[in-house]
C-alpha cells in the first residue's frame, strides 16, 4: 500500500500546480502560468505508476475546482437557502465529480504506458486532456468552465480560435507543455524527436496564419446597455418591484439609441403583466429594446429574451442551469429542490430550433447567461450580417471569480465566430466586445450604469462556425485509438 501513496514533495508540487492553473484565468490572467502548471503535473504523472498517476490527477482536479469554482458554494449557500451543511455537501460532491474526470488522464498517461518508443507519445496527454474537457463540458448538463484554451485568449493563439476553436488551443498548449515536461525528465523517458520538431514547426505555421473570415457591414446601430446592479436576495421580494422598475427608468431616462439592452430576467415577474412598462417608461426616446424576461406559454414558463419594436420577437433559453432553473431527475431530487426554494426554478427549456432576432438589416443572435459556454447554440451564416447578444444575471455568483470567468467565455465566443458581441449583466460585468474578443467598453462588477456606443455587424462563417469541435475531436480520437492499441501490443 505504501508504494501507492503520494509523498509530501509530490503533494506540495501538485497543490502548487493546481493553484497556478487557476491563476492563469480571470481575474488574475497570468496566462503563462498554465504552462508551468501543466509541466509540473505532467512531469509528476509521467514518472508514476498508473495508480499513483490517477491519485495525482484527482488531487490536481480537486485543487483546480476547489479554487476556481469555489463560487458554487456561494451560489447555493447565499441564494439557495441550502444552509451551510447542505451547501457544503453539494459543493463537495460537485467538486469530486469534476475532479473524477481527471482520473482518465492518470489512467492512460503514466510511467507504465508512456515509456514505449512511440513517435506519437507527445500528443497523447493533450488528447486525453481535451477528451476530459469535452466530457465534462457536456456530461450531466455540462460544466465547460476553466477550459485550458480559454486562458490563452489574446496571445499568439488568437488566429486559431476562429479556425479550430478553444479545444484545439487547449491541445496545442498541452503539446507544448508535454514537450517541455519531457525535456525536464528526459533522462527517464526516451522519445523520437522528429514528431516533436514537426509539431513545433506546424504550430509556428498556424500561428502565422491571419485571416478575416467575415465581412463588416457599412451600416451600424447605436445601442445602450443598462446594468442595474440589483442584488439577487433583493430581486424577488415583492415590495421591491417598484424600486427595481424605478432604477431602470432612471438609468434609461437620457438614452437615445436604436436599441436598449437590459439584463436577464430584468423584472422578477412574468412578462405579460408588465408589457406596457417597457414601451411607456424605457423606450421613450429609443426605437427598440431587448430584455430578459420570464414568459408563459400555456402551462410552461420560460427564461426568455424579447425584442420589442413595432412587433414582439421571443427567444426561449435552451440550456437551463440545474436546480437554479429546473430540477434534474425530478422524481429523485425534488425534495432537495424544495429545500432550496429558489424563485422561478421550475422552468421549461426552449425548442432547439428557434428563429434568431431580426433587427433592421441585421440578425441578432440571442444567448442567455450560461448558454454562452456552449458554442453549438450560436448559429451564423454567409448571407446575413449579425451580432451576438448576451443577457445574464451573474448576481448568483456573488463577488467571486465567476463573473470574470464568465466574461472571458463570452470573449471566446466572439473571437471563435468573429462576431461583435454586446452583453448586459444584472450586477456585471456588462460589456461591448468586438469580433476579436477585445473588450471595447465595460461596466465593472457590483456597479450600476450605462454603456453607449455604435456597433457594426459581420457576415460570413469562420471554419469553426461551420465545423465546430468535430476536427479536433476526430484528431484526438485517432490518437487515442492508436495509442491504446499500441499499449495493448506491448502488454
Amino acid at each position: 500500500i505504501k508504494q501507492y501513496l503520494v509523498n509530501a514533495k509530490e503533494l506540495i508540487s501538485i497543490i502548487l500546480a493546481g493553484i497556478l492553473y487557476v491563476m492563469a484565468f480571470p481575474p488574475f490572467n497570468f496566462k503563462f502560468l498554465i504552462y508551468i502548471s501543466l509541466i509540473i503535473f505532467l512531469s509528476l504523472i509521467l514518472m508514476q505508476s498508473k495508480k499513483n498517476a490517477m491519485i495525482i490527477s484527482f488531487i490536481y482536479g480537486l485543487i483546480i475546482f476547489s479554487l476556481g469554482a469555489s463560487w458554487i458554494f456561494n451560489s447555493i449557500y447565499t441564494y439557495g437557502n441550502g444552509g451551510i451543511v447542505i451547501s457544503s455537501i453539494i459543493t463537495v460532491i460537485f467538486i469530486f465529480i469534476q475532479s473524477s474526470y481527471f482520473l482518465i488522464i492518470g489512467f492512460f498517461v503514466n510511467r507504465n504506458n508512456f515509456n514505449h518508443q512511440s513517435r506519437y507519445s507527445i500528443f497523447v496527454p493533450a488528447s486525453f486532456f481535451v477528451l476530459v474537457e469535452f466530457v465534462r463540458s457536456y456530461l450531466f448538463t455540462g460544466f465547460p468552465w476553466l477550459i485550458i484554451g480559454y486562458s490563452q485568449i489574446h496571445t499568439i493563439f488568437d488566429n486559431i480560435y476562429p479556425i479550430f476553436g478553444s479545444y484545439f488551443v487547449s491541445f496545442i498548449t498541452i503539446v507544448i507543455s508535454t514537450y517541455l515536461a519531457i525535456m525536464f525528465i528526459n533522462k527517464k523517458i526516451s522519445i523520437d524527436n522528429k514528431p516533436i520538431l514537426l509539431s513545433v514547426i506546424l504550430i509556428i505555421l498556424i500561428f502565422q496564419f491571419n485571416k478575416s473570415w467575415v465581412e463588416d457591414s457599412n451600416e451600424s446601430i447605436s445601442f445602450a446597455i443598462i446594468q442595474p446592479n440589483i442584488k439577487q436576495d433583493e430581486k424577488f421580494i415583492v415590495s421591491n418591484l417598484n424600486e427595481i422598475k424605478q432604477r431602470y427608468v432612471l438609468l434609461s431616462r437620457d438614452i437615445e439609441t436604436d436599441l436598449i439592452l437590459m439584463p436577464e430576467t430584468a423584472l422578477p415577474t412574468v412578462y405579460r403583466s408588465n408589457s406596457s412598462f417597457y414601451r411607456d417608461n424605457i423606450m421613450k426616446k429609443s426605437n427598440s429594446l431587448i430584455s430578459g424576461i420570464f414568459r408563459q406559454d400555456k402551462n410552461y414558463t420560460f427564461n426568455s429574451m424579447i425584442l420589442l419594436d413595432n412587433t414582439e420577437q421571443f427567444y426561449d433559453k435552451r440550456h437551463l442551469v440545474p436546480f437554479g432553473e429546473y430540477t434534474p431527475f425530478e422524481s429523485l431530487l425534488e425534495p432537495l429542490a424544495k429545500i432550496f426554494a429558489i424563485p422561478m426554478s421550475n422552468l421549461s427549456s426552449g425548442d432547439l430550433d428557434q428563429n434568431i432576432f431580426t433587427f433592421k438589416n441585421f440578425k441578432l443572435i440571442p444567448i442567455i447567461c450560461y448558454e454562452s459556454a456552449f458554442p453549438s447554440l450560436i448559429e451564423t451564416d454567409d448571407n446575413n450580417y449579425s451580432v451576438i447578444v448576451n443577457v445574464s444575471n451573474d448576481s448568483w455568483f456573488g463577488n467571486s471569480f465567476a463573473p470574470h470567468q464568465h466574461l472571458q467565455i463570452t470573449q471566446i465566443r466572439a473571437i471563435e465566430f468573429q462576431r461583435n458581441l454586446i452583453r448586459a449583466a444584472n450586477t456585471g460585468i456588462s460589456a461591448y466586445i468586438n469580433k476579436h474578443g477585445v473588450i471595447i467598453k465595460k461596466l465593472n462588477y457590483n456597479t450600476f450604469g450605462v454603456i453607449q456606443s455604435d456597433i457594426a455587424a459581420t457576415k460570413g462563417s469562420t471554419p469553426f462556425s461551420r465545423f465546430g469541435h468535430y476536427p479536433v475531436l476526430m484528431l484526438i480520437f485517432i490518437i487515442i485509438i492508436f495509442y491504446v492499441a499500441r499499449t495493448r501490443e506491448h502488454e
